[in-house]
């Protein structure tokens, strides 16, 4: 508990810097244009932001969009890590188009995606081809990380595949498909939000990003940004929580069974 306090207060303190920070460089700069204080940013956020009616459906429109893309993404990832896993063939055939996807920028991405589609569905596809390598690299890792003894015993005792898939693999590489989604969901924001900037997707984050930044509404464009950051904060810690609730009955078992080794 005391730990929890300490790690409260010393994330606090970080904030408390960098806001402090922030409005030593806006007093600087002199010129609300340019750089606003915390204060004039967080007073449009709060005063007027939030109670626009525009502002509920562009939120709602980019997380539906963003959420479709990474759970797609992370479908993919997912299924084809297993193909991989059980096919060389697959696994060779994969390679060269996850590393171009990879290291491909995303701005190359909207480009060329919008010769093929509208501009409103570029915050699904971009944020599923982000996240499908990163899913598809963990996954395909966990499962080869495998502990082989488990899988010898799984021969041995003649477990039906459903068996193994239930009680071998998705303990071993639950951890690293979790920890991948938690790494990925700050990527489909950015790549999401990134796409509708481009593509000016009408009723989405990106396109409000993008008519602060026209109509030079500084404040507002900051706005906008601590919105993004606090929507990608809030699912990477929900993707941490629920992994801390599917892991935990896992860790029980184990050191359950450690305690009755010992003894």
């Amino acid at each position: 508990m005391i730990d929890r306090v300490r790690k409260i207060c010393f994330y606090a303190a970080s904030a408390a810097f960098w806001l402090l920070l922030w409005h030593l460089a806006s007093l600087l700069a002199d010129r609300e244009l340019f750089l606003p204080s915390p204060a004039s940013v967080f007073h449009v956020l709060f005063t007027e932001l939030i109670f626009r009616e525009s502002f509920r459906a562009s939120v709602a429109a980019s997380f539906v969009h963003i959420g479709e893309g990474f759970l797609l993404g992370a479908f993919w990832g997912i299924a084809l890590a297993a193909l991989s896993y059980y096919s060389k063939i697959v696994k060779l055939l994969l390679w060269f188009p996850i590393k171009v996807i990879k290291s491909v920028p995303v701005a190359s991405f909207v480009i060329l995606s919008l010769l093929w589609m509208r501009s409103e569905h570029l915050s699904v596809f971009i944020p599923f081809l982000m996240i499908l390598p990163i899913l598809y690299i963990n996954t395909l890792a966990g499962l080869e990380k495998t502990d082989k003894k488990l899988l010898d015993m799984a021969w041995l005792f003649k477990l039906s595949p459903l068996q193994k898939i239930l009680h071998i693999y998705i303990p071993q590489v639950l951890p690293h498909v979790l920890s991948a989604c938690s790494l990925a969901a700050g990527m489909a924001w950015k790549s999401g939000i990134a796409a509708e900037i481009i593509g000016l997707a009408g009723n989405s984050i990106g396109n409000q990003l993008y008519q602060a930044k026209l109509y030079l509404m500084t404040p507002e464009l900051f706005a906008w940004t601590i919105v993004i950051v606090v929507l990608s904060i809030t699912c990477e810690y929900g993707i941490r929580g629920l992994a801390v609730l599917l892991t935990c009955p896992e860790r029980l078992k184990r050191q359950n069974s450690e305690n009755h080794e010992t003894e």
